[in-house]
């Protein structure tokens, strides 16, 4: 049996899904963390990394949106 290159492509809905879905699981890893955090500063720092996130989460979700319409 010969094994063939095949070709794997993923189209604009597909990325933006995973980006969609890694930006979510990234929000739970620093809810996770923020419970656990026992510093002041780390809280804080986890704190802005959930803003930032939460931001970036949108932003894609709009785009999904936007790319679900156009098909």
């Amino acid at each position: 049996m010969k094994l063939e290159k095949r070709e794997i492509t993923l189209n604009e809905k597909d990325s933006i899904t995973d980006a969609y879905l890694m930006q979510k699981t990234l929000l739970q890893v620093y809810v996770f963390a923020a419970e656990r955090a026992e510093k002041r500063e780390i809280r804080k720092r986890l704190l802005l990394l959930i803003e930032q996130t939460c931001e970036d989460l949108f932003f894609v979700k709009d785009l999904l949106k936007d790319v679900e319409r156009e098909q």
